[in-house]
């Protein structure tokens, strides 16, 4: 059966001993199987690989940074941010697992003849694990209800007359449900 060239991977065979420094880039919608655009992302995935090779291991450490859209949970104003994630891998060489019962995620076995890593998965792994669960525009000051319920659902800042039908009825919304 003939496997797919991964989108992120390691060649193991140009990789010299120590540190060796590797980047990607590709974008979000490439990672098939996996909702990115639904979630926010959209644009590049910048992936930036550290591996540090020895004799008995390939140490690889992730990072990832990728940029997302998303609407504030409190006003809903679109909100634009980068999205940093990383994760840290250790790679030995041998055959069989000594106590499968110890292996762990991060911790994975490759036969000395490997000629590449798939980390793919790995990168969508941290990737997934940067997006927040709850999304904030902090620094916007038309947020109303950042503000610790200081401001009142029906002031108006000077000079914003003009308010979106999307505003208003989130503002109706609000009253009902403080009412």
């Amino acid at each position: 059966m003939h496997k797919e060239k991964p989108l992120v991977e390691i060649r193991t065979s140009a990789l010299v001993e120590g540190v060796n420094e590797l980047d990607f880039t590709c974008k979000a919608g490439d990672f098939e199987g996996r909702q990115f655009t639904e979630a926010g992302l959209a644009g590049e995935v910048r992936v930036h690989v550290v591996a540090r090779k020895s004799d008995e291991e390939i140490s690889v450490t992730i990072t990832t940074s990728a940029e997302a859209d998303f609407t504030c949970d409190r006003c809903l104003e679109p909100v634009s941010r980068i999205l940093d994630g990383s994760l840290d891998l250790f790679y030995t060489f041998g055959t069989t697992l000594e106590r499968e019962e110890d292996w762990i995620d991060e911790h994975r076995q490759i036969a000395k003849s490997a000629e590449y890593i798939d980390i793919t998965d790995d990168v969508c792994d941290a990737l997934i694990l940067s997006i927040p669960v709850k999304v904030t525009c902090e620094g916007n000051t038309e947020c109303r209800l950042y503000d610790g319920g200081e401001r009142t659902v029906d002031a108006v800042e000077p000079g914003s007359e003009e308010r979106s039908a999307w505003r208003e009825s989130l503002e109706k919304l609000k009253k009902n449900i403080v009412n």
